[in-house]
């Protein structure tokens, strides 16, 4: 590279990244220096590992989330975006397509709006094709993809990877400094304990075609991440909108529920319901087990806010809390539920257009200014059920004491339907007769007759996007069909079939929390605290 010079990295594992996706709680989030010199402050509230920063051409900080809140835990480790103090999170592509399992290493191309990244699998060191990404082409779409260097996606597509690439360096659109691997990929668990070559990666620069010319390789230490040495135009420095000072909360706006909602007629949503979700504090999958569902988050609802007659939503939520949406009906019934969290930094005032809408998509002039903007932000209403962790018992089971064990208890149960809250297998008698199996099959479809009463979205599912309609929630579950329809003369007031209804739409949990005391609690019908770490 002549006079310009490059700087470089030795690694001992053939190009290991700096975090594992297997990485611990320490390494999971991103900090930064608070308004006191020596104080970090939290940046990101993910409730799982977090890699890979790097500040865009437009002074945001490009980064990896990995994002399972009821979907499949190894397909979604994609490209998020952020302001460098923690405000305005969103996902830049890929968050709702299951390939590649991980966009990694990603890093703005000069001058231009694009993106380099090497694709890679969730269970491998960070390696494979050299990616150019487009996020204006679409947030989810192949079609907003180049692959620089050809092979597929590790994992994703093959398990036999060739040959491997890191650690990307856009010099142009065109030519790229990378790590290059001639050995094959070696996965995790493969081959017993061998790992990867220690002298595996070597410096090439490569240009858009996938030609490539060896700059440097040692003959036992594998190189990576190679680093210009000469000037660039520094990005622009974002100015922090946090207000240290300020109450523990931040303001939200919904412009308009109904864009992204397809053909849902308006006037249908009358509220948002709010979910706080809680890191997992133990540290093997399913062990506590939380529901039938399997690898679930605990959570509590925080309660719900209205929406306007034109779509519109204000609101004050809590700051430093992951939490998500549900758009409800006026029975209380999820249209449409997140499945990513979102949160905001104190004094954060933040807005989206609408639910699930497209990201490219802005609020259009001609409208008129909202009506939620037209007063105060509205405060969480809490109802009977906010403000504290999930719990079954507490929440489903009187309503099934009080209108469904006459008939359905004891050896003479109907139809087998026992709906007691005896204890069995971790859980009650009454949850596994409604949710069937608690071991699910590894993908899901749309729920069937012969499908259990509740549906729920399974720890594998492919389902990238929520249907809208609440298919596998309380609107698509046979319980509730029959229920509304007056089962055997049975008529639930509004508050039990509202509390029926946020059991199911929360993914029929059983537990709130990963604590075994506070879960021996809850299946004594005992309400919990909110937990500690949270």
């Amino acid at each position: 590279m002549g006079a310009e010079g490059v700087a470089a990295r030795n690694s001992a594992k053939g190009g290991r990244s700096l975090s594992s996706p297997h990485g611990s709680n320490e390494e999971r989030r991103f900090e930064t220096a608070g308004p006191s010199y020596g104080q970090p402050r939290i940046l990101s509230l993910n409730d799982v590992s977090e890699w890979f920063p790097a500040v865009s051409n437009t002074g945001e900080i490009l980064f990896a989330r990995w994002d399972y809140i009821d979907r499949d835990a190894v397909t979604h480790q994609n490209l998020w975006s952020m302001r460098p103090d923690g405000t305005n999170p969103m996902a830049v592509w890929g968050n709702a397509t299951p390939k590649p399992h991980c966009t990694f290493q990603a890093k703005a191309i000069p001058g231009s709006r694009k993106i380099v990244f090497v694709a890679s699998a969730h269970h491998a060191i960070t390696g494979g094709p050299v990616c150019v990404l487009d996020p204006s082409v679409d947030p989810n779409s192949q079609a907003a993809i180049t692959r620089i260097t050809p092979g597929p996606y590790p994992e994703a597509e093959s398990s036999h990877i060739p040959e491997y690439y890191a650690s990307p360096w856009p010099l142009s659109e065109t030519l790229f400094l990378v790590a290059y691997s001639r050995d094959r990929l070696i996965f995790e668990g493969e081959h017993g304990k061998n790992p990867n070559p220690d002298n595996a990666l070597g410096l090439y620069v490569l240009d858009a075609a996938g030609n490539r010319e060896l700059l440097y390789r040692d003959p036992k230490l594998g190189c990576t991440s190679p680093i210009p040495l000469r000037p660039r135009p520094a990005p622009p420095a974002l100015p922090s909108t946090v207000i240290a000072e300020a109450s523990p909360t931040g303001e939200m706006l919904v412009t308009d529920i109904y864009q992204g909602l397809g053909d849902v007629p308006r006037g249908t949503i009358k509220e948002l319901r709010i979910v706080q979700i809680f890191p997992k504090t133990t540290w093997l999958a399913n062990s506590p087990r939380i529901g039938v569902a399997g690898e679930e988050n605990t959570r509590a609802i925080l309660g719900t806010v209205p929406v306007e007659a034109d779509g519109s939503a204000r609101f004050i939520v809590p700051s430093h809390k992951p939490i998500l949406f549900q758009a409800l009906d006026k029975d209380g019934f999820a249209y449409q539920t997140m499945r990513s969290t979102t949160y905001v930094q104190p004094g954060e005032k933040t807005s989206c257009v609408g639910c699930h809408e497209h990201r490219m998509s802005a609020p259009t002039k001609t409208r008129a200014v909202p009506l939620a903007m037209q007063r105060p932000p509205s405060r969480i209403e809490p109802g009977e059920l906010g403000g504290r962790p999930f719990a079954f018992v507490e929440v489903v089971q009187p309503v099934l004491n009080k209108h469904c064990v006459k008939c359905h208890s004891g050896p003479e149960a109907k139809k087998g339907i026992v709906l007691t809250g005896e204890p069995q297998g971790g859980f009650t008698k009454s949850y596994i007769s409604l949710c069937g199996d608690p071991t699910p099959p590894p993908k899901q479809r749309k729920p069937a007759v012969s499908d259990p009463l509740v549906p729920r979205f399974s720890q594998r599912n492919q389902i990238q996007m929520t249907p809208v309609g609440g298919v596998y929630g309380a609107l698509g579950s046979r319980l509730m069909k029959m229920l509304r329809a007056g089962h055997e003369g049975v008529t639930l007031s509004d508050s039990d079939l509202r509390r029926l209804a946020a059991w199911i739409d929360c993914n029929a949990v059983f537990y709130g929390s990963f604590d075994p005391g506070e879960q021996a609690k809850q299946l004594a019908g005992q309400p919990i605290s909110m937990p500690e770490i949270q």
